[in-house]
């Protein structure tokens, strides 16, 4: 009678039990995978690695998987090879670095190149640490990095990418950044501190600047050395110029022009007084005196004229590092001008290798038989500069051909070695038409 009730209750505990042998298993937890290493590239950290990889630590992957981290690595153009092993500690990327890394110039871009912009570049590429590869994923990352700050700046333009030689003063060789189109011009400048008898001369110079081409790097420092020369020019010796950017970018279909404000402090016109040169200075003041004198009279202001005898001199001293600095003493009462100058001489050059460029072999033979600056020697940039004048009145048969010829040179210093590689161009000269 009672066997129903019986069966019921060993029902219930079986599934009690049933509940309870679930909650005391343990939750099935899957294994981390194997460690992912790194070989042959320190300059860049584990973190780097792996986000240009596009894996995670202890990410689990198959074969197919491993060959495309692989392969997803080297499509960044920072490594020349790429391989990878598997051992008991794990799967482990080996790398060899490129050799060929540019660093970064902005062309024509209006943005600042500042340490905030840097750092968005790395957030945004992670093996970017100043250099950029020819072609890759990293190239892309950047390009794209500053099209979307562009676009922050109301910009909206394709970046080209392009590797270039001779930028800025050392001539160096970068990956050059720009805007193809439309293309970027100086805006409206805005200029502040003006008296009525400078009115006429800062509006023409302001006419002539605007709508220029616009350079990330020089158009500032351009921009204020054209307003201080115009002023040096009418005797304003201490007259201080500002600039900046004025506002976000003008954009149109014709041009995105970049608007700048200049503030003028006038200070007064001065004469030139003295200009002091030291006694103790390595280029006697009579070198000097004997290289200013071979100017044209009238060719500058007398200043700059003089300083530009002093790095001359220094320079045929193989001082070609040398930096020379006038230092302004300004009497209020007289509004006489006096000036001291400052010379840092560097390290000297000596002269390296020679080459003629263009040059037939009988005419590079001439030319190096009256080359008389042999190797090791104090390099003399003033025998250079004469060097194609005096080989044409000593040689009748260079003197003939060398008519025809436009001759020109690069001097070359190696900032490591302290030597000088000279280099001369010969190039036919254009025939004119009727």
């Amino acid at each position: 009678m009672h066997r129903p009730s019986r069966l019921i209750a060993l029902f219930l505990l079986c599934a009690v039990c049933l509940q309870a042998q679930k909650k005391s298993s343990p939750t099935h937890r899957s294994s981390p995978g194997p460690a992912i290493r790194f070989a042959g590239a320190p300059q860049y950290a584990e973190a780097e690695l792996l986000a240009a990889a596009g894996v995670k630590a202890g990410t689990r992957l198959t074969a197919a998987e491993v060959k495309a981290r692989a392969r997803q690595l080297n499509d960044t153009g920072m490594f020349a090879v790429v391989k990878y092993t598997t051992d008991r500690k794990g799967l482990l990327f080996t790398l060899t670095p490129a050799t060929q890394l540019f660093p970064i110039h902005l062309d024509n871009l209006p943005l600042a190149w500042d340490k905030e912009l840097e750092a968005k570049l790395q957030a945004q590429c992670p093996l970017y640490h100043g250099l950029a590869p020819a072609s890759g994923s990293v190239l892309n990352g950047i390009r794209q990095a500053l099209e979307q700050m562009l676009a922050a700046e109301g910009v909206k333009a394709e970046v080209k990418a392009e590797v270039t030689s001779g930028l800025g003063p050392q001539k160096i060789t970068a990956m050059d950044f720009s805007i193809a189109a439309p293309p970027v011009r100086i805006g409206d400048i805005q200029v502040t501190g003006v008296s009525a008898a400078m009115q006429g001369k800062v509006n023409a110079l302001v006419a002539g600047q605007t709508g220029n081409g616009f350079d990330t790097e020089n158009t500032a420092a351009g921009l204020q050395r054209a307003f201080e020369e115009l002023y040096r020019d009418q005797d304003y010796a201490a007259v201080e110029v500002e600039v900046a950017r004025n506002g976000p970018p003008q954009v149109s279909d014709q041009a995105i022009a970049i608007p700048y404000s200049v503030a003028v402090k006038e200070g007064g016109i001065y004469k030139l007084g003295a200009i002091d040169y030291p006694t103790d200075a390595l280029v006697s003041r009579a070198e000097v005196q004997k290289v200013l004198s071979k100017y044209p009279k009238g060719s500058g202001r007398p200043l700059d004229l003089y300083v530009l005898a002093v790095r001359d001199a220094y320079h045929a001293r193989g001082y070609l590092d040398c930096a020379v600095t006038p230092h302004a003493a300004f009497n209020e009462n007289t509004h006489i001008v006096n000036y001291s100058v400052e010379v840092a001489p560097g390290t000297v050059y000596q002269m390296g290798a020679v080459e003629f460029e263009g040059a037939p072999a009988a005419m590079a033979a001439r030319l190096t038989r009256q080359w008389r600056l042999t190797a090791g020697e104090t390099f003399d940039e003033s025998y250079v500069s004469g060097f194609a004048a005096a080989a044409q009145k000593k040689d009748r048969t260079l003197s003939k051909w060398m008519q025809s010829e436009v001759t020109t040179y690069d001097v070359k210093p190696d900032a490591a070695t302290h030597t000088v590689r000279c280099v001369f161009h010969f190039a036919k000269a254009a025939q004119g038409g009727r």
